[in-house]
């Protein structure tokens, strides 16, 4: 959801007048570190039963660059998303999927191993995948969409400033 927040919230801010030349101004702390963790995140579903492992040090590293960068706009909704998702995959060792979120989406169990079905014994149940969003054919959890807000907000403010 990050990414998508991020495209979105670039073309948002193209729409209403800003300049993508402003994102060359934008500076990100550890931006490195970002990129690895980036790359964890997309290859974390890939890694067998080290998933798990992989998301939550991604997202770790997201939140720590996020608060390293609180001063720019929608890092403090990524810190908060970020923190969200890595809190829930490490309390249940992978995150948590409503069924009837993926009915209602229509979508299907992802059939990898960093998604596990939701239960009576999940923990944390609050901040799983149970928002569905029939449209993409997808299931989220609130920090996804924190993260999709913050991701947004931060080009899209970026873009327009003076």
């Amino acid at each position: 959801m990050l990414a998508s927040g991020i495209a979105l919230g670039v073309l948002a801010g193209l729409a209403l007048g800003g300049r993508l030349g402003r994102l060359a101004e934008l500076r990100i702390a550890w931006w490195p570190l970002l990129a690895v963790a980036v790359a964890l995140r997309l290859a974390a579903p890939a890694l067998g039963d080290l998933a798990a492992a992989g998301y939550v040090l991604a997202f770790a590293a997201i939140v720590v660059i996020a608060a390293v960068d609180r001063t720019l706009p929608g890092m403090t909704a990524i810190a908060i998303g970020a923190t969200a998702n890595l809190v829930v995959v490490a309390a249940n060792g992978g995150m948590p999927v409503d069924a009837a979120a993926i009915a209602a989406a229509g979508a299907s169990m992802p059939s990898d191993r960093l998604h596990i079905p939701l239960d009576a014994s999940t923990r944390l149940a609050a901040l799983a995948d149970f928002i569905p969003v029939p449209v993409i054919r997808g299931v989220y959890s609130p920090g996804d969409v924190l993260l999709a807000v913050g991701g947004f907000w931060l080009p899209f403010t970026w873009l327009r400033r003076p």
